[in-house]
């Protein structure tokens, strides 16, 4: 690909560049600009995109991948008494047997591990934006307290630039076990740096969820929308999943994420 870079001066027909390589000048009679493309990436940075998987690791395999009524993952008065966020993980395996294009028009991709829509509809120069494969411990061990330790996927951000928004629709069932729960959906929140070490962890939080009487044993769809931006290299290469706090035990049937990027 021939390189283009950035000329301003008057057009005099004199060399333009020192290797003898050439490049076109339109004559306005005072100055002529030629722009280097991706010089700096945040001018041209390209639309914004979205991508949605359904992979969450704790679907039941025996049920087709569809919560049964009633069953779920259980958030334990241990996790209450601990004030824990628990974190959802993603799988490669689920991903592959739910995260299935069920339109013909237009014609899916067929390409595997870039979510529902195959690639379509992603952000210009985004491949993915989530990572299947990627486990918590084995890059950082299972011995620490960040919060991450035992998950599997990540929300990928590594494709994204500086100025981009993440903006994730996390859809869940909650079924709570007692009257009068709040509930707090987060996506938990890491930092890194350029060598991949941890510097911040926190939750990025929305509206918390309250369940009042006649709710216990009931079954209710949240379909609640968090947002974060991203401005640095460490945000870039952060991990994040989606997690669920309540102030007393609950059942959680994650459904889906939609992970958009708005630019």
């Amino acid at each position: 690909m021939a390189v283009q870079r950035t000329v301003t001066g008057v057009n005099d027909g004199s060399q333009l560049f020192d290797d003898q390589s050439s490049g076109t000048l339109v004559n306005n009679n005072a100055s002529s600009i030629i722009k280097r493309k991706g010089e700096d990436a945040l001018i041209n940075k390209g639309k914004s995109g979205y991508s949605h998987t359904g992979a969450f690791a704790d679907k039941p395999v025996s049920n087709n991948f569809v919560w049964q009524a009633g069953a779920g993952i259980n958030y334990t008065q241990g996790d209450v008494s601990n004030a824990v966020y628990k974190v959802l993980s993603l799988s490669r395996s689920v991903h592959d047997s739910v995260d299935n294009p069920y339109w013909s028009t237009p014609k899916p991709s067929g390409e595997k591990g870039v979510g529902l829509f195959q690639g379509a509809n992603l952000p210009e120069g985004v491949n993915s934006l989530v990572d299947y494969d990627f486990n918590f411990n084995d890059v950082y061990g299972a011995d620490g307290s960040t919060g991450f330790e035992g998950s599997t996927g990540r929300i990928d951000l590594s494709d994204c630039v500086y100025g981009d928004q993440l903006r994730v629709r996390f859809d869940f069932n909650i079924i709570p076990q007692i009257a009068n729960t709040t509930v707090e959906p987060a996506l938990w929140y890491s930092n890194r740096d350029d060598n991949d070490d941890i510097t911040f962890t926190f939750p990025l939080t929305t509206q918390p969820i309250f369940y009042g009487g006649g709710t216990v044993g009931n079954t209710y769809l949240n379909r609640v929308e968090i947002s974060a931006w991203i401005t640095s290299n460490e945000d870039v290469n952060a991990l994040t999943l989606p997690a669920i706090k309540s102030d007393n035990p609950i059942i959680i049937q994650p459904l889906g994420l939609l992970i958009t990027i708005i630019r």
